[in-house]
């Protein structure tokens, strides 16, 4: 196993494309997208059975074992929170390499 970091960004599920788009464009080496994440957090209830949608999240997790891509995706998400809410979520952990 291989030491890397975990970043998860939690977001309305309709600005993930932008999203994805800022997260290629910093450099990550891929992620994974979970669509219909509920919850609560300081912006009330998010319902991922909505069948509007309108207050649907969904969570990014990337995997990224280099400290200045990491810094990179810090960098291009904080702007999109501070517009749109959201959390993200940075953790050490252990890379699984097949």
């Amino acid at each position: 196993m291989k030491p890397c970091k975990r970043i998860e960004v939690v977001i309305e599920r309709a600005i993930a494309p932008r999203l994805a788009g800022l997260l290629l464009e910093a450099g990550a080496p891929g992620y994974t997208l979970i669509d219909h994440a509920s919850g609560r957090g300081d912006r009330g209830e998010r319902r991922g059975d909505e069948p509007a949608g309108t207050s649907t999240n969904c969570v990014f997790i990337v995997a990224c074992n280099e400290d200045e891509v990491v810094e990179r995706i810090i960098d291009a998400v904080r702007p999109t929170l501070s517009r749109y809410g959201g959390v993200c979520l940075v953790t050490e952990a252990l890379w699984l390499r097949h």
